[in-house]
């Protein structure tokens, strides 16, 4: 068919349903109404119909999906670094709580623990948690055949927050609790760790135990320290005042390694400055100092006398480190040489 046909019998069909007279091809429509006046022809009918543009059908409204988060699209631990003595803090309730670094008793792992909870011995595992005991962490070495959750099976959780961690495994209610299980690696070894939670608690507690989670550090565990003064003291010459600085540092370094405050306050220029350096004592370290070495009796161009310490640090984790300190020394008023700084 021509492209004057197709156009020209669209006009017939609109003729029809506007004057429900019939059309011919190329013949005008005639009516008998007054005046005999004649009517347009079929042909511009027909163009004047296919030029109208007809009214859009009303839009359908767009629907909007909302898609579930991605499962198992985050990593919650991608490593497990090294601990080195940092420290942290938790939003706990609105309020933000100082965490300290807690080691597991027998695994070579450790959470930041917020200062309003406990560490405490749960199923024969160091557990974090509430001072009730009834919210908390555990961290174990998984074996061949071993379960999630306790000695029973667990389920796919259904916990959109926890479904996107790759690490996460699923859960398991035990009573009034729920316990959801992580799997993550450390230095190429499988560990897992359940946080276990009552109902009540779940809303604000879950975000802090998986700020925990994500913060674990990887700490080996070494034989105890022996603590004390393991050195040769330096030649500090025949002097008398020489030797009672040397002396004095000495008595300083056993009462600091004893953490014996008496003898420590002893050795001080003044009580102002033996609080201040309280914390020495305070901090439960256990110290081993190996190295003395002097540094001048006086320094020059100074008043002091001065000595490095060297010691091997074991904080009360676990965690050990070598370090040191510049024991600096003025005269008292009765010419004696008393500590006037460690820095």
């Amino acid at each position: 068919m021509s492209m004057r046909k197709s156009v020209f019998g669209a006009g017939c069909i609109t003729i029809v349903l506007a004057f429900s007279s019939g059309c011919g091809n190329g013949a005008e429509i005639h009516s008998s109404g007054a005046g005999g006046m004649a009517q347009p022809s079929a042909t511009t009918a027909a163009t004047a119909a296919v030029s109208v543009t007809p009214s859009p059908a009303p839009a359908t409204p767009a629907v909007i999906k909302t898609e579930p988060p991605g499962v198992k699209s985050v990593a919650l631990i991608p490593a497990v670094p090294d601990y080195n003595e940092s420290g942290r803090g938790y939003e706990i309730k609105g309020e933000i709580v100082q965490a300290a670094f807690s080691a597991d008793q027998t695994l070579p792992l450790g959470l930041f623990m917020p200062e309003t909870m406990v560490r405490f011995e749960q199923d024969r595992r160091s557990a974090w948690g509430t001072p009730d005991k009834q919210n908390y962490i555990t961290l174990m070495k998984p074996v061949a055949g071993d379960a999630a959750a306790g000695d029973g099976e667990f389920e796919p959780g259904n916990d959109r927050e926890l479904l996107k961690y790759k690490e996460y495994l699923g859960s398991k209610v035990e009573g009034d609790q729920t316990a959801e299980a992580f799997e993550f690696t450390a230095k190429e070894q499988t560990y897992r760790a359940e946080l276990h939670l009552q109902a009540e608690q779940r809303a604000a507690l879950l975000p802090v135990f998986i700020a925990m989670l994500r913060d674990v550090e990887y700490m080996e565990k070494q034989p105890p320290l022996t603590p004390g003064v393991f050195l040769t003291a330096p030649d500090v010459g025949s002097d008398p005042g020489n030797k009672q600085a040397l002396q004095e540092t000495m008595d300083c370094l056993e009462a600091w390694s004893a953490g014996d405050k008496e003898k420590f306050a002893a050795t001080m220029f003044s009580p102002q400055l033996n609080e201040a350096l309280q914390f020495f004592l305070d901090n439960k370290n256990v110290y081993r100092f190996y190295e003395l070495t002097l540094t001048g009796i006086p320094i020059e161009g100074t008043k002091r006398a001065g000595f490095w310490v060297r010691y091997t640090r074991m904080n009360s984790e676990g965690y050990i480190i070598g370090g040191g300190n510049e024991i600096s020394l003025l005269k008292n008023k009765q010419g004696e040489w008393k500590i006037a700084n460690i820095d």
